[in-house]
């Protein structure tokens, strides 16, 4: 069973063209981070992974449109490379409270092996 976080930490980071990881990097307006936030694991093969995303930017708009670049790229993640199911459960705005910055959300439940 593959380690999720890394695996889509390496393709989104692949993918886009600002930073992903598991912690936003300081000083950097625009970037990705990811997060497992639960799930389950089934068996010693089947993980279904509660994954959370959030994308920041210096405007709504451009918070949102990363945003739909992610979710387009979790949406293509294919059986062949471990992925059974990619489930969205969330996406939506969700301003930082303490920086008072644009940023999405995104909610997922991704079932891989």
């Amino acid at each position: 069973m593959k380690d999720v976080v890394s695996d889509l930490i390496s393709r989104l980071g692949s993918e886009l063209d600002v930073p992903v990881s598991t912690d936003r990097p300081a000083g950097v307006d625009a970037c990705v981070t990811l997060n497992r936030q639960g799930g389950s694991y089934q068996n010693a093969l089947i993980d279904k992974a509660g994954i959370g995303i959030y994308c920041w930017s210096t405007s709504e708009y451009e918070a949102s449109s990363l945003a739909r670049k992610v979710a387009d790229i979790l949406g293509h993640l294919k059986f062949s490379d471990g992925y059974s199911n990619v489930e969205m459960e969330s996406m939506r705005s969700d301003p930082d409270p303490d920086l008072r910055t644009p940023r999405w959300y995104l909610s997922y439940t991704i079932t891989n092996y």
